[in-house]
């Protein structure tokens, strides 16, 4: 968990943000495969025969299931299918859903269960967050503040939200792209706001890091473009 803001690189009001964040473990260097799924080989996989482990109970589902590929968004985080009647599962338990050959899965956890119907629902792999909220700087309050601001009230919201699946991808091992369209970042000024990024994995909330985002005022009008010419040689050149 980053406990002091980074410098974000500078991007202007009038076009997409677009940033990507890698996460890597911090003992072997490699990166941190949060999707919670695996794939026999490249590409989605659907399959309606399924093992569902949670803890020492084992049940199985016939429900059809896809495994996304990257890159995926929000398709993963509550996953309906129907399990067996009256067990002991208890939400925020961990889950396995593997097929038959148990090269294609999915881990994550319960978020709920109905024992009188075997409606089960899990979040497979993690959920991001990220948000740019007010400026940093004397007079403002980013919602973050430092260690002389703790303790105070903050009512502070967020300008600008995105979520896993909207506007949020995970694009590879360890990678999750950030796309803020044009139309949301022309509310922004020409100001250095606090931006802020967490995961969560069903159980557990990290915060990934809380930043400075300079904002430069862009050098276009928020005018859509307009059609091109039906002249093909508008200028009259020979």
């Amino acid at each position: 968990m980053y406990a002091w803001p980074v410098l974000l690189p500078a991007t202007t009001n009038r076009e997409d943000l677009l940033r990507t964040v890698s996460l890597f473990d911090d003992d072997t260097g490699e990166a941190f495969d949060f999707s919670g799924r695996t794939l026999a080989v490249a590409g989605d996989f659907t399959g309606n025969a399924w093992t569902v482990t949670c803890g020492t109970i084992i049940t199985a589902s016939v429900t059809p299931l896809t495994i996304k590929d990257y890159p995926f968004g929000n398709e993963m985080q509550a996953l309906a299918l129907t399990v067996g009647l009256g067990l002991g599962i208890l939400a925020g338990s961990p889950v396995r859903i593997a097929d038959a050959t148990g090269l294609n899965t999915m881990n994550g956890y319960v978020t709920s269960y109905s024992p009188a119907t075997g409606a089960m629902v899990c979040q497979i792999g993690s959920a991001f967050a990220f948000e740019i909220r007010g400026s940093y700087g004397a007079g403002f309050d980013s919602g973050y503040g430092n260690s002389s601001q703790i303790g105070e009230y903050c009512d502070s919201a967020p300008l600008i939200t995105a979520q896993l699946g909207n506007m949020i991808n995970v694009i590879d091992v360890g990678v999750v792209e950030v796309r803020i369209p044009q139309s949301q970042m022309t509310q922004l000024q020409h100001k250095t706001y606090g931006a802020s990024m967490a995961m969560f994995d069903g159980a557990d909330t990290r915060q990934l890091f809380i930043g400075k985002l300079p904002i430069l005022s862009g050098g276009l009008s928020t005018n859509a473009f307009s059609a091109p010419s039906s002249n093909s040689n508008p200028y009259g050149l020979p």
